[in-house]
């Protein structure tokens, strides 16, 4: 079944909140919990990993509760999605006001605390939503498009958005040499995140709801005791592994990357904050482009053939601006070209890691309805809940994994870039091309063993069906 443009325009708009959120773990909590208020990256890394533990419990359970949630008006998963809105917005702004007097170890409570609920009021809008996306149709195509929706809105608003924040809240004041260190931007920029969140969930919620009438209906209301039933039932399908995997293994790598974008364009390329704005674009140009590349690539070589050149080729351009400079080959820092040509190469990694991760998904809602004709039982909530904990789990690995690396090269805290000796510098260029690469091509062999093509899936609908 095909669903409208605008069905699918409202769809993708709430996750717009996803894209958010990770920018301003990206770009910003790393380096003002490290940088700016100077607590241990030891610890930063450790709040990040702390706060997706609670996720390992909440994620499933609220995928549980969304799935057996009945309501004739108001359906199973939009009463989640728009309770998370507000919650979410006040836990963001929070989250950047924490109390001058705190000691290192109260700072490092503060960031955990406030951690553990952005990602728990993330996960009552994430993981319904990614269910409904599942739900709305059960084409082997069309669900391409409408994951490719939902990753381009992630990805396409959230770079206008650091941009605008570096532009006009991250204005450096007298001796600093760049805004990320004026104290004083992070809260007002934090309550601007907010507020942008908390409205594009809501107009999602709003422009979804005639969709609910229409959306599949539990068979059987089942109670959380079930819950460890079929995480066993699911964790025996091979195609439920293979994509699980593959996907914790890229955003670990992910994780670390984007935990350390920051220092990476500030000390290894030496660019301003400025120049940073412009390359976080990259992500929202490969977004849109992904939103076409995808569902052709789906139709063309299939979805897991897709996935495995998509990955590789992401993983090729994304670590090649390391790589070449470790070799000598790429533009030297102050040079006209290193911005363009940096620019160039992470929008084509970005193209293809969003069209990999716009496949996986659509490969997910597949997987569901294989888990059904095998059961009896459809439980996209229990599914799309374990890729949202792989996906922060990971990324809350990658945060720590960046904590430690940055003790390990003893990266210094609170400190100017020509005050930076020249080889630890150098190592940060190790960790963002050949560590990385090495990392994202290994994610490749788990996508080997994925069992659904079009012809088996065919199959799996026929047999739903009868």
């Amino acid at each position: 079944m095909k669903i409208d443009s605008k069905t699918k325009f409202f769809y993708g708009m709430g996750f717009i909140s996803v894209g958010i959120k990770d920018i301003l773990y990206a770009v910003f909590v790393f380096f003002y919990f490290s940088q700016i208020l100077g607590l241990d990256q030891i610890y930063t890394g450790t709040a990040t990993l702390i706060a997706l533990l609670f996720d390992a419990v909440s994620d499933p359970i609220i995928g549980t509760i969304s799935d057996n949630y009945k309501s004739k008006k108001y359906g199973r998963r939009h009463p989640f999605m728009a309770m998370s809105a507000i919650p979410l917005g006040i836990s963001t702004y929070l989250l950047f006001t924490p109390f001058d007097t705190l000691s290192q170890f109260e700072l490092f409570l503060w960031m955990t605390f406030f951690s553990i609920l952005i990602r728990f009021f993330l996960s009552l809008f994430l993981v319904p939503g990614m269910s409904l996306g599942a739900e709305l149709s059960s084409d082997y195509d069309e669900r391409t498009v409408i994951t490719s929706y939902r990753i381009m809105f992630a990805t396409l608003v959230s770079p206008f958005v650091s941009f605008f924040g570096l532009i006009y809240f991250f204005i450096p004041e007298e001796g600093m040499s760049t805004g990320l260190l004026n104290i004083d931007a992070y809260p007002k920029f934090a309550m601007f995140c907010a507020l942008i969140m908390v409205i594009t969930i809501l107009l999602s919620v709003y422009g979804t709801k005639h969709t609910i009438h229409r959306l599949p209906k539990i068979r059987k209301k089942e109670s959380l005791k079930s819950l460890f039933k079929n995480i066993v039932a699911a964790s025996k399908m091979k195609s439920f592994n293979s994509l699980v995997l593959f996907t914790m293994m890229i955003y670990i790598a992910l994780g670390i990357g984007n935990s350390l974008i920051t220092y990476f364009l500030s000390f290894f390329f030496e660019l301003n904050q400025n120049e940073i704005g412009i390359i976080i674009f990259s992500g929202a140009v490969g977004g849109v482009i992904s939103l076409f590349i995808a569902p052709k690539m789906g139709k063309k070589f299939d979805k897991k053939t897709s996935v495995i050149i998509s990955t590789f080729l992401f993983g090729l351009f994304m670590s090649s601006p390391f790589n070449l400079r470790i070799f000598g080959f790429f533009p030297e820092n102050g040079e006209s070209l290193l911005l363009i040509t940096y620019l160039i190469f992470n929008t084509i990694a970005y193209v293809f890691l969003w069209t990999s991760m716009s496949l996986v998904n659509s490969m997910m809602a597949d997987v569901v309805d294989e888990y059904e004709s095998i059961t009896d039982q459809r439980h996209e909530g229990l599914f799309f809940s374990t890729m949202s904990f792989a996906y922060k789990l990971t990324v809350g690995l990658g945060y720590f994994f960046a904590g430690l690396l940055l003790k390990l090269i003893s990266f210094p805290t609170q400190t100017e870039i020509e005050n930076i000796p020249n080889e630890i510098i150098s190592k940060l260029g190790l960790i963002g091309g050949p560590l990385l690469m090495i990392i994202y091509f290994i994610s490749i062999l788990f996508i080997l063993k994925y069992p659904i093509n079009k012809q088996k899936y065919l199959e799996i609908r026929k047999k739903l069906k009868e």
